[in-house]
């Protein structure tokens, strides 16, 4: 890797020139450093064996500075990267990541640390990041279900925005990384934004920037989504609509006309209560296949707290558990083909 690539030492009047207005880092200097690294309107005397250990790029770099000014007698290397990053990155390899946050106040801090750890090939503590990260966007059903419970409050409301990084600067920082495994369920999490709000984009509130997605990735969420909505207009047609009851439903045998057909009414009124979408508008969560397919089983299960009166939509054991078999194998599925529909090959998934 070209060293000029990464520093400025080659382009030395305007590097020494920085280099006598920079002040050092308050907490980033160490008395007994033996190189100084010069970044923005910073420097940071840290030591050289301790980089080259972390860094194969840093390593590189080093060896190959000539003609190197110096700074309080020691030789400096000039990058290219906002002071700010660097100290974040010379903090995690100094004192590890647990300054690290995956909330969306933390992300600015995050994703410009996880570009240097990239940039500079510093795989472990990348890694360490990459798998918190993937707690939010994961690879798998059972660890997206656990997160959206995360962001559910306990009246049902699902505030995702308030506390996690939008879709888009995870989408965006995927690219900028290449780490591939983070696209599909951010993709997902975007699909369930109207068009409008995914090719507008939204304002950072941390950073007062317009966040936008590349025109190729939009697209590419733009046909993901059309893709998902195809699969939950299949599986209501092809669960529910005329869904009969269960062949061991404990109806079956009742002997009034209406009572016998509870279990087959419920299910009518399911499809109906899916179709309008009233339960993702009251909980903020349109648009989204996996939670209404959840949410097709959990009707079952719960009274009409409106009237105060037995829920139209309560089945017989039977018949929700043998739903709920339908249900599950349906969210699998649904989640195994994220990556075929926004074109990502993601291996393993799921």
């Amino acid at each position: 890797m070209n060293a000029a690539d990464f520093s400025t030492n080659r382009h030395s009047s305007d590097g020494r020139m920085t280099m006598h207005m920079a002040s050092k880092h308050t907490d980033l200097y160490f008395n007994d450093g033996n190189i100084i690294l010069l970044a923005g309107m910073s420097y940071f005397l840290v030591h050289q064996g301790l980089l080259a250990r972390h860094s194969e790029v840093l390593d590189e770099l080093m060896h190959s500075m000539d003609d190197t000014p110096t700074l309080e007698d020691h030789p400096v290397l000039a990058l290219l990267d906002p002071s700010t990053d660097v100290a974040h990155f010379l903090k995690a390899m100094y004192d590890g990541i647990s300054f690290v946050t995956y909330d969306s106040e933390g992300f600015t801090t995050l994703s410009g640390l996880l570009r240097m750890l990239t940039k500079y090939k510093v795989h472990h503590l990348r890694n360490d990041i990459l798998r918190g990260l993937s707690n939010y966007w994961p690879t798998t059903l059972t660890q997206w279900d656990t997160r959206e419970a995360s962001v559910t409050g306990k009246d049902g409301t699902y505030t995702p925005r308030d506390s996690l990084p939008h879709p888009i600067e995870i989408i965006n920082l995927a690219r900028e990384i290449d780490h591939l495994p983070l696209l599909p369920s951010a993709m997902y999490d975007l699909t369930r934004s109207t068009p409008s709000e995914a090719a507008i984009g939204f304002v950072s509130p941390f950073t007062g920037i317009n966040v936008r997605l590349e025109y190729a990735d939009l697209l590419t969420v733009l046909k993901g989504r059309e893709q998902a909505s195809r699969f939950f207009s299949t599986f209501i047609v092809n669960n529910l609509e005329g869904r009969q009851p269960s062949r061991w439903c404990l109806r079956r045998k009742d002997g009034h006309p209406v009572s016998k057909r509870t279990c087959q009414i419920a299910f009518e009124a399911i499809t109906f209560e899916l179709l309008r979408d009233i339960n993702g508008i009251i909980s903020n969560r349109t648009s989204d296949p996996l939670y209404a397919m959840a949410e097709a089983e959990q009707m079952q299960t719960r009274d009409d707290l409106l009237n105060s009166e037995v829920s139209p939509m309560k089945t017989c054991e039977h018949c929700r558990v043998e739903f709920g078999a339908v249900v599950d194998a349906a969210k699998e599925d649904f989640w195994k083909k994220l990556p075929k529909w926004f074109d990502i090959d993601v291996s393993p998934w799921g």
